[in-house]
């Protein structure tokens, strides 16, 4: 049995790791798994809407190959190549290891481009973007878009590659902390780009390009993307 002493370290160490989770709370968590019970919507290529209920995912090299529905009770395969996007929704055991996602703040919720209401009901955006996969390759990948409500400046995705930092559970659920050390990041209408946390200064310049750089680089902190990449839209739209 824990001591009173162990108790009040965890919930100490679980508050300081709450605290640098918070600025990142303004990007959705990865999804992993899904829900086979509830509808997913799928935009093709041509326009074509599809509505079904997930199947499974194949992935490559941590990046999404195809996807298998089942559309009025038949299964499905298709390429993700000819998905435009998508909308996914979790399972209820990925939401609850995700307890700490997202701060109720309303003023998040904004966009013309994204169905908001599935994504306030649990649903994970992927979109094809162009994407520098390597520096001779570049590749049409379908990604799981983290800021749907600010996307309209940068849009910043999940690399399934991404190291967490530390973070805390309790009764085996993560609760704080894990926020990812590098992220794909798509500019304007370039290719989307790996930044990782420890180079982040170094891509400032090209992040916050279109208002232009507020102080120096130095002062733009990667436990604070979140919240300052949302200003930054906000800003740039006014």
């Amino acid at each position: 049995m824990k001591t009173i002493k162990q108790i009040l370290f965890s919930l100490c160490l679980i508050g300081t790791l709450c605290t640098t989770a918070i600025s990142q709370q303004y990007f959705a968590s990865p999804v992993e798994s899904f829900s086979k019970k509830k509808m997913a919507y799928i935009t093709m290529q041509d326009g074509k809407e599809v509505e079904c209920k997930f199947k499974s995912m194949k992935r490559s090299k941590g990046l999404i190959k195809e996807i298998t529905v089942w559309i009025d009770e038949k299964k499905k395969t298709i390429s993700a190549s000819d998905i435009k996007e998508m909308y996914l929704p979790q399972s209820g055991l990925d939401k609850l290891g995700k307890v700490m996602d997202f701060a109720n703040d309303a003023t998040q919720w904004e966009s013309e481009d994204i169905n908001m209401d599935h994504i306030k009901d649990g649903y994970s955006y992927f979109i094809q973007s162009s994407t520098q996969i390597s520096k001779k390759k570049k590749a049409d990948v379908l990604m799981q878009l983290l800021n749907p409500a600010f996307a309209s400046k940068v849009m910043v995705f999940h690399d399934p590659f991404a190291n967490e930092s530390a973070s805390a559970s309790v009764a085996g659920i993560k609760v704080a902390g894990g926020n990812d050390k590098s992220y794909f990041i798509k500019v304007g209408s370039a290719a989307a780009f790996k930044v990782r946390k420890k180079d982040y200064e170094d891509y400032v310049n090209t992040i916050f390009a279109d208002c232009g750089v507020t102080g120096s680089a130095k002062t733009y902190k990667w436990a604070n993307f979140g919240e300052e990449l949302m200003n930054y839209t906000r800003e740039c739209n006014n």
